[in-house]
């Protein structure tokens, strides 16, 4: 919606930890829900079916297969069809076990499903991951896939009177409330937690569409409305926040940090101290941008996965956990906390040109993860790229929208450049309405702690579409199942989703 979350997805120089979604360059996939709690352990299983290449070709009559888990054991004739939709990771089995859709299930007896999307996990369209071949990957196929899906499942008679609700998160929730957009003969409703439907190529500067909602309202716990202007409210300036409210001396120490890193890398010997204090396998190259870019982006992304991802840990918060580090004066200087933060002794980052020698590799066995398929539809569809061009970052200067712009060329072809880059943005934005699409039954979550919030649906668009913004929540926190350490807006606003798509299946 998501997401990316979320960091660099190599032998890095951080850790991330849990990641949904909507991610930088170090990426796990959506966190499996905890099912330790699960007693009546039900039968998964697996599936395949078969699906057009090429939805829009008629020529083309070339077919792959699609992976997908079911779980049966709820369902009753009549009874809905519930799909939680795979979105840039492997499938697993956790949400046909427990977590939001599930609970829905069990009242309504509903059949689960997970689809996975094309080019991720085990679905694999195409001989291998050539740019040539990666033209199929787009979400108006995966779209297309998804309808094709439920037209052959209607077809059985046990689901041909039932309702089809389709849930998602981060970009997989894109995905629920576009296909409620494009195919809402076949979907009678969708949830797209932490969904940001507007595409926006430089996840930084100020919005430039008419579209754009100049404030939103946020009801926080004690009822009061506060009216943001988050027209500044870009990805790295709502990590910034987020820190922030944890104390103003967290925000103070981590630009000091970045500020002494960016120094050092403009001195003689500066460079040589980082490769110290970092772990790092090699001198970072001061005279390359790309390489300065590519160190910095990873640095500043551990920010982001903490932030994106919070949840408390053994009493207390990732964000509170972080700032009690970066603050901690016996550490050393800000710099040197920083390093503690981010290094491990066993990993160190590589430079850019060994990045993109990763990254163009072309056979499936040989990919370090899905970065390849991510970014390439970052390049063609939607930006998203998290850029410190902002005036009040704290992270730094070093990775504007250049850097990433180039890096689509020097993975998939010069043909991948800015220019394109803002003529395909425009496209997603006027084929899916951005953020005012024209939609009913669709229910839009997001936390005010995520940062992706910002390219999400924040108001209600009418009665039968509302935007619930969860005060002190997380990326796609609402999907999970309920946890003593969950604030009291979560749970509220869980209950009123369940509220909300039983009245969908009962009517």
């Amino acid at each position: 919606m998501i997401v990316l979350s979320v960091l660099w997805a190599l032998c890095a120089v951080l850790h991330l930890g849990d990641a949904v979604g909507l991610h930088g360059f170090h990426f796990q996939g959506l966190e499996e829900p905890d099912t330790s709690h699960v007693i009546d352990v039900q039968k998964i299983d697996e599936a395949w079916i078969k699906q057009p290449l090429d939805h829009f070709n008629p020529r083309d009559n070339r077919t792959w297969s699609m992976r997908y888990y079911e779980n049966s054991a709820l369902f009753k004739a009549g009874g809905p069809i519930l799909i939680m939709i795979g979105g840039e990771w492997e499938i697993s089995t956790g949400f046909l076990q427990t977590g939001q859709m599930y609970e829905v299930a069990k009242v309504h007896n509903g059949m689960l499903y997970y689809t996975e999307h094309r080019y991720y996990g085990k679905s694999h369209p195409t001989e291998d991951l050539a740019s040539k071949n990666l033209q199929y990957l787009s979400v108006d196929q995966a779209l297309a896939d998804l309808a094709y899906f439920i037209e052959t499942k209607k077809q059985e008679k046990a689901f041909q009177n039932s309702v089809v609700v389709v849930f998602g998160g981060s970009y997989a929730g894109n995905m629920a409330a576009w296909a409620r957009l494009k195919y809402p003969h076949l979907i009678q409703g969708a949830l797209a937690s932490s969904a940001p439907v507007f595409a926006k190529a430089d996840f930084h500067g100020e919005f430039h569409s008419s579209t754009f909602l100049e404030t939103f309202v946020l009801r926080s716990s004690n009822k009061e409305e506060k009216s943001i202007d988050y027209a500044f409210a870009e990805y790295y300036e709502v990590v910034t926040e987020s820190l922030r409210k944890h104390s103003q001396q967290c925000v103070d120490d981590v630009k000091a940090a970045f500020d002494a890193v960016e120094e050092l890398l403009a001195t003689p010997q500066g460079p040589e101290k980082l490769k110290s204090y970092f772990n790092l396998c090699e001198v970072p190259k001061a005279n390359s941008s790309s390489d300065l870019g590519l160190f910095m982006n990873s640095l500043a992304e551990r920010f982001a996965g903490i932030v994106q991802y919070d949840k408390v840990v053994k009493g207390e918060t990732k964000i509170a956990a972080c700032c009690k580090h970066m603050t901690a004066r016996y550490l050393g200087s800000p710099l040197q906390r920083l390093a503690r933060l981010v290094a491990d002794e066993d990993t160190c980052s590589i430079g850019y040109a060994d990045f993109i020698e990763r990254y163009t590799r072309k056979p499936w066995n040989m990919q370090p993860d899905v970065m390849r398929q991510w970014f390439y539809q970052t390049c063609t569809e939607y930006g998203y790229y998290q850029t410190t061009n902002s005036k009040k970052s704290i992270f730094g200067t070093l990775f504007p929208l250049s850097f990433f712009t180039d890096m689509c060329g020097d993975l998939y072809g010069d043909y991948f450049d800015g220019k394109f880059l803002d003529t395909r943005v425009r496209r997603t934005n006027l084929m899916y309405g951005g953020l005012r699409p024209d939609l009913r039954n669709v229910i839009f979550t997001n936390g005010n702690i995520d940062p992706w919030h910002a390219l999400s649906v924040l108001q209600d668009l009418n009665r039968f579409s509302p935007a619930i913004l969860i005060d002190g929540s997380s990326h796609c926190s609402d999907l999970y199942n309920h946890e003593s350490t969950d604030v009291p807006e979560l749970v509220q606003a869980r209950s009123r989703v369940r509220t909300i798509i039983s009245s969908w299946i009962k009517s």
